[in-house]
């Protein structure tokens, strides 16, 4: 068999198509809510004309951003839970190698990354009125150069490296390891490592270009218009 044909790159987590494609379809449209959410929140408040008086209260603007969310996020975590009792229960789908413990991490550092990207929406959807655009781009990248459908390593090499540079494909490699093969935090490190270096880096600023572009409204009263 030849190196880098699909089915040697799957080897590396475990074999099967099925478990591998599950992982990468589920978790891609679990992390694009994290992406859409905030900016899909932000221009409700904005059509409903509550926007400035939401901004405007004692409440912290970045608190009052990441909070709005929270409910989506539970019920997307409810359909995600789902999603693999039944692949489990009827597809073969099989979680006896999960590392419980990297799993979580994995899933922290690659969802802080996300949120990272849902805010930088939000601030664009305050600003331009317009925050869809950057959700609709993760999801198109992510499709193509994100490792959601097939194996990152059979793409010509020169996409692999721009593949790199998105968090979508560090996040499901990790969390396909842990789940279909039982990696531990350590064999992952590289991987994890550089989620981390982006979540750090992504988080921050993004709670800064959030406040700026509030700020930014108010002085301008551009809050209620969208």
């Amino acid at each position: 068999m030849v190196e880098g044909t699909g089915s040697t790159s799957l080897e590396k987590y475990g074999g099967d198509y099925f478990s591998f494609a599950l992982i990468g379809i589920s978790f891609t449209r679990f992390f694009q809510l994290a992406v859409d959410t905030f900016s899909g929140n932000i221009k409700r408040a904005q059509m409903a004309g509550c926007l400035e008086a939401i901004l405007s209260s004692q409440t912290d603007s970045k608190t009052v951003v990441l909070l709005s969310s929270l409910y989506s996020f539970f019920a997307a975590g409810i359909q995600l839970f789902f999603m693999f009792a039944l692949g489990s229960l009827f597809l073969g789908f099989d979680f006896s190698n999960t590392n419980t413990l990297a799993l979580i991490f994995s899933l922290l550092i690659s969802f802080m990354a996300f949120i990272s990207l849902g805010i930088f929406s939000a601030a664009g959807t305050v600003i331009f009125k317009q925050g869809e655009p950057v959700g609709w781009l993760f999801g198109a990248i992510s499709a193509l150069v994100g490792g959601a459908m097939f194996p990152v390593s059979i793409m010509p090499e020169w996409l692999q490296y721009i593949s790199k540079i998105f968090p979508t494909t560090h996040a499901l490699d990790v969390i396909r390891l842990a789940i279909l093969k039982g990696y531990s935090i350590d064999m992952m490190w590289r991987e994890l490592f550089t989620l981390s270096i982006m979540s750090c880096v992504l988080f921050p600023l993004s709670l800064r270009t959030f406040n700026w572009a509030v700020e930014k409204g108010k002085r301008d009263g551009t809050l209620m218009s969208y």
